[in-house]
């Protein structure tokens, strides 16, 4: 029966880890779009070279908000295992997860950077223009930023 449940917990691990790999290839790959322009001397043109770096950050934001989640999941889910025990190891302080709130602050702190450099990425690429259809981003962050308070607010209650 432990198996059944290892192997049914390990499926959204092994697929955020995936996930995680596939965004960091994409970013690799628009790093050195950014690269390949500005070596061409695209700096100041109309192709916008710099915004292909904020879009390759976005992209390693996002790979590392999937692998939080995996990692997350592993130490909270298969807390017995050598995989868990050894990524607990070496895996630093902030990332050591011991119940639901402290993965899902962490995530949001990912989840609210990753909107951060969206909004200035959409800002740049639209120029200012039709500023209204964005104002979802700052909204978004700003109730994501007061749900991350309020949480830990509500922590330092019950301790």
């Amino acid at each position: 029966m432990k198996s059944v449940y290892n192997f049914f917990v390990s499926i959204p691990i092994f697929v955020s880890l995936v996930i995680c790999l596939i965004f960091v290839g994409v970013g690799v790959y628009e790093t050195f779009l950014g690269i390949s322009g500005i070596l061409r001397g695209m700096l100041h043109t109309t192709e916008y070279v710099g915004l292909r770096f904020i879009d390759a950050l976005d992209l390693f934001l996002i790979s590392f908000l999937f692998l939080i989640f995996s990692l997350g999941f592993s130490q909270l889910f298969l807390v017995e295992s050598k995989l868990s025990q050894s990524l607990g190891k070496i895996t630093p302080k902030w990332l050591h997860v011991s119940n639901f709130t402290q993965l899902k602050l962490i995530l949001w702190e990912t989840i609210l950077t990753t909107m951060i450099i969206m909004f200035v990425a959409s800002l740049l690429k639209n120029g200012g223009k039709e500023f209204y259809e964005y104002i979802i981003y700052p909204v978004g962050i700003v109730l994501i930023a007061l749900s991350g308070f309020f949480i830990r607010k509500g922590e330092k209650l019950h301790e």
